[in-house]
């Protein structure tokens, strides 16, 4: 429908983690040959033995035929795969043991390897409303990482240095475009020094030109 509009329509689709191998030993002898058909299409294109992997695919083939019948669509036909995972338990622990005032001066927690940054961010962007396909910026501030979007700059990776605040700082002053209302940070990463570092030189810009008040949430 959109490569014949031109339109931007998009979906999400919701798949349960169907291990077809479990199946498989579960089933009937007639839902045996069938499901062993599912499989051995599996194996023709290398995928893991589970029902998503079977969507990925159809999307796959779906993509390269409608680049056949509309060769001159300009329609995005990508797609992004997310999965549901429980935490373990050992990361709750974490979780149900951090305090924030204990940080001092380093940090003593690998909560965002058990999460990752990418897992961390999508959910952020869900959260405030820019959904799955949000066209995220990454800044590069003195070798540090953000991620800008409208009002939003998000900073989540950890051992955030005072070069990187002062090129955050800078970036506000020097850039018109860039104008973020929203500083947000995941906690687990920051240093109470550093986040009050943050705070201190970013509280300088309502006394600039742009006369900005710049809004801190801190996320755990």
């Amino acid at each position: 429908m959109n490569a014949e509009s031109n339109g931007n329509r998009t979906m999400i689709a919701v798949q349960l983690p169907e291990d077809l191998d479990e199946k498989f030993s579960n089933d009937s002898k007639t839902e045996k040959a069938k499901t062993q058909k599912v499989l051995d299409f599996l194996d023709s294109v290398n995928r893991k033995h589970t029902l998503d992997q079977v969507g990925l695919e159809r999307i796959h083939r779906a993509t390269s035929k409608i680049k056949e019948t509309y060769p001159d669509a300009k329609v995005a036909l990508g797609f992004k795969h997310y999965t549901l995972e429980e935490p373990n338990t050992t990361t709750l622990d974490k979780l149900e043991n951090f305090v924030p005032e204990n940080q001092g001066m380093f940090l003593t927690n690998d909560i965002l390897t058990d999460f990752g940054t990418n897992t961390v961010l999508t959910t952020w962007l869900v959260r405030d409303g820019y959904g799955f396909n949000a066209d995220v910026q990454k800044i590069d501030f003195e070798g540090y990482t953000g991620y800008f979007i409208d009002k939003h700059l998000y900073l989540i990776d950890a051992d955030i240095t005072k070069d990187a605040i002062a090129a955050i700082v800078d970036k506000y002053e020097t850039d018109g475009n860039f104008n973020p209302e929203n500083v947000v940070l995941f906690g687990y990463s920051f240093v109470w020094t550093m986040t009050e570092d943050l705070k201190m030189n970013l509280a300088r810009l309502k006394d600039t030109e742009k006369n900005l008040r710049i809004n801190f949430d801190v996320r755990y």
